[in-house]
């Protein structure tokens, strides 16, 4: 299942996040991915769709999130690109490493794509990121680590409750 591209394009609108659930569903079962695997890719790409729609787009239904999907033979990625005017991504701090007054207000989807991925990337503009799993060997360790993260996260928001 090796070099195959697909795309799928929709309105900016959050009521079309279940879409995004069918498309990456179909893909994780042509590579034949477990569930815990499949809800990893699903809540990093639905945060970047999100991210897209409320953030790059303001919720504008006339503009267009476009997720592209593209096989290697050891990685997927998806790229998810929107019209807005982007933002400085590298801006963006570490929730687990920053104050908790900022941690409770910014960057929950990018640390949860971070936290999932083996790569994000974005292009110069910020309003397109790329995110890559890497499939070739999901091993026990990469999967407890992610655990691990979300944990640490969870911890600091009860925390500051």
């Amino acid at each position: 299942m090796s070099n195959q591209t697909k795309e799928l394009k929709i309105p900016s609108a959050l009521m079309n996040l279940s879409q995004i659930e069918k498309f990456v569903e179909e893909i994780c079962d042509q590579h034949y991915l477990n569930d815990s695997y499949f809800g990893n890719i699903l809540v990093a790409v639905e945060e970047a769709v999100k991210n897209a729609i409320i953030h790059g787009n303001k919720n504008d239904i006339n503009k267009q999130v476009i997720i592209t999907y593209h096989s290697g033979s050891r990685v997927l990625t998806f790229r998810i690109e929107d019209e807005g005017e982007g933002f400085d991504y590298s801006s963006v701090p570490d929730l687990l490493e920053c104050e908790e007054s900022v941690s409770a207000k910014i960057g929950k989807g990018i640390f949860l794509i971070r936290a999932l991925a083996d790569n994000v990337s974005y292009n110069d503009e910020g309003n397109s990121v790329e995110i890559t799993f890497d499939i070739s060997s999901i091993y026990r360790e990469t999967t407890l680590s992610r655990i691990n993260k979300l944990h640490q996260y969870f911890e600091k928001q009860k925390s500051l409750a």
